[in-house]
């Protein structure tokens, strides 16, 4: 439904969280084919996604974020072992009881 809504707005730059969790793979192949027409029509397509592989295959550029940008650019350059282990780091680092993060949760 959300792709549906996409295509009447004709918008210039689209913006998709894990667009192809949760549906099966013909939809996700003809659903890709939408994001791919997208790209040939010069229109930008933020994606955020976790498959990794799938935006190796896919992709033409990447920024891999963990918190905070690790690593921007052609995909190769950015989704190496070493950018990918930094991310991994970050994450595992992150600390939800921070000073940061308690006090943000007790004024909400």
């Amino acid at each position: 439904m959300l792709f549906a809504r996409l295509l009447l707005q004709d918008a210039r730059m689209i913006v998709l969280d894990e667009p192809f969790n949760a549906v099966d793979a013909k939809t996700s192949a003809d659903l890709f084919d939408l994001v791919r027409r997208w790209h040939g029509e010069e229109r930008t397509v933020l994606t955020a996604m976790h498959d990794i592989d799938f935006v190796r295959t896919h992709f033409p550029e990447t920024l891999l974020l963990a918190r905070e940008p690790v690593a921007w650019g052609r995909t190769p350059s950015v989704l190496t072992p070493e950018n990918l282990l930094l991310a991994r780091r970050m994450c595992e680092a992150f600390d939800e009881h921070a000073h940061e993060c308690v006090a943000q949760a007790a004024a909400s």
